[in-house]
């Protein structure tokens, strides 16, 4: 059976999105860089369409058909469910895998500097290992991808601090489930993450790079 992308991800919502970035884009800004992240990601991951099942998981208070022109109609929409990000993430995860897909990776929609490679090297790596983790400079991680359903990465006490990567880590030891390292990756969540994004990011064909750039509000 072909692999499985899921893609996490709330709707482009001004005041639900990216709210840590209220100090430097109000909201109508916030939701234009959702925007602008959707079309940036989901351009990258559907060059991996032809072996792999794309999946959208959305959460936020609007609806996804509101935005239809967005989506790719390959994608396949499923809205997320769980108490917690732990919860939501393991519920997504043991959905697929119920579903017959043998690999899975899954990943947020706010990651700028992804490209198809690191997708697909991710892919490769599951040859070899049970979990892969794509670790973040913040102490999380982007992408977790698995051949199999391990709750057990899914355990974690407290996410959105900078011990989710060595608890997850450290859980996958203790369970003896063998584990690997894809590309070191940043997600946007903060002022500080914008800037260190433009500043460190060549000009290459990015929708969140010309909206920030567009903004002047990185400087």
């Amino acid at each position: 059976m072909t692999d499985a992308l899921i893609i996490f991800s709330r709707l482009p919502i001004g005041h639900e999105t990216k709210t840590r970035l209220a100090p430097l884009l109000n909201e109508s800004q916030r939701r234009e860089l959702h925007l602008a992240m959707w079309h940036d990601i989901f351009r990258e991951a559907v060059k991996l369409s032809a072996n792999t099942d794309i999946f959208l998981y959305w959460t936020g208070s609007g609806s996804i058909n509101d935005y239809g022109e967005h989506i790719p109609p390959s994608f396949l929409l499923r809205e997320q469910s769980g108490e917690n990000l732990g919860a939501r993430m393991s519920n997504a995860m043991s959905d697929i895998f119920s579903s017959g897909y043998s690999r899975s990776i899954l990943i947020g929609s706010d990651i700028p500097a992804l490209k198809a490679g690191n997708l697909a090297k991710a892919f490769r790596l599951l040859d070899d290992a049970d979990v892969v983790l794509g670790p973040s400079d913040d102490g999380g991680y982007w992408l977790i991808g698995m051949r199999g359903f391990f709750p057990e990465a899914f355990g974690v006490k407290s996410w959105g601090n900078s011990d989710v990567l060595t608890a997850t880590t450290e859980a996958l030891r203790c369970s003896g489930i063998a584990f690997s390292f894809a590309d070191t990756l940043n997600d946007i969540d903060t002022p500080e993450d914008v800037r260190d994004f433009m500043n460190r990011s060549p000009a290459f064909p990015s929708e969140v790079y010309k909206f920030l750039a567009g903004t002047k509000c990185f400087s």
